[in-house]
């Protein structure tokens, strides 16, 4: 596709006047470079870093968000490499700056995107119904597994999740409880989830957690089920 075939998406975080400039108005390129930005930057979370690690993202983000137009962005990640030590409300500032430009990407781009859910994450004690998941899901995805909320924790440090299995009723434990203690820790919240629970249970979960990117499923587990939302997560 050539430059003048090329559409580019208007957002309302992002001068593209400025980044056309910078990439010698290369519609094409510009798009694959915001793509990229996107994919490594979607599951940062500022807050949790410690002060190197932070100064260097915030270095990295802060020359690309220049090229790119990403000028609130640009404005904090300025401000806060200046400082020696950035107070917690800057740093949250510049999460949310982060995020309305992560957000608009996956928005505007997601024609473009080409990725898709590779590792799944399942917490869930009941040998039956692991053995179930892993024969449905083995074959075309790495699988994780998590006995419980501190083992599904140290999976989240270690790895790349991007997709969670959780059942609600665990045997001695809760499964809510699980999802309120790795929200705390991680970015659970960010990644598509599926709960397994019982349907009359469906609704109550809904309105505790009116998060776009869940689902349920019921047993006995369906395979096309299963794979039809995965699928569904895949285009969001």
């Amino acid at each position: 596709m050539s430059a003048d075939e090329t559409q580019l998406p208007i957002f309302k975080h992002i001068d593209t006047s400025i980044g056309l400039k910078y990439l010698n108005n290369n519609y094409d390129l510009y798009l694959k470079v915001l793509d990229n930005f996107l994919e490594r930057y979607r599951r940062v979370q500022l807050s949790t870093l410690e002060n190197g690690a932070l100064h260097d993202v915030i270095h990295a983000i802060k020359g690309l968000s220049s090229t790119l137009g990403m000028y609130t962005l640009e404005k904090i990640t300025t401000q806060i490499h200046q400082q020696l030590h950035p107070s917690r409300e800057i740093i949250q500032e510049c999460s949310n700056a982060l995020q309305n430009v992560l957000d608009e990407l996956k928005q505007q781009l997601r024609i473009t995107q080409t990725e898709s859910i590779s590792s799944i994450l399942i917490i869930n004690n009941n040998p039956d119904e692991i053995d179930e998941l892993i024969e449905i899901l083995d074959d075309d995805f790495d699988i994780l597994l998590a006995l419980n909320k501190y083992e599904a924790l140290e999976i989240f440090d270690e790895e790349q999740i991007d997709l969670v299995i959780l059942h609600t009723e665990l045997h001695d434990l809760c499964g809510i409880d699980i999802f309120n203690f790795l929200k705390k820790h991680t970015n659970i919240e960010k990644i598509p989830l599926i709960f397994i629970t019982k349907k009359e249970n469906e609704q109550k979960i809904k309105e505790i957690y009116p998060l776009q990117n869940i689902a349920f499923i019921y047993k006995p587990f369906q395979k096309a089920k299963i794979k039809e939302q995965i699928i569904i997560f895949n285009n969001l």
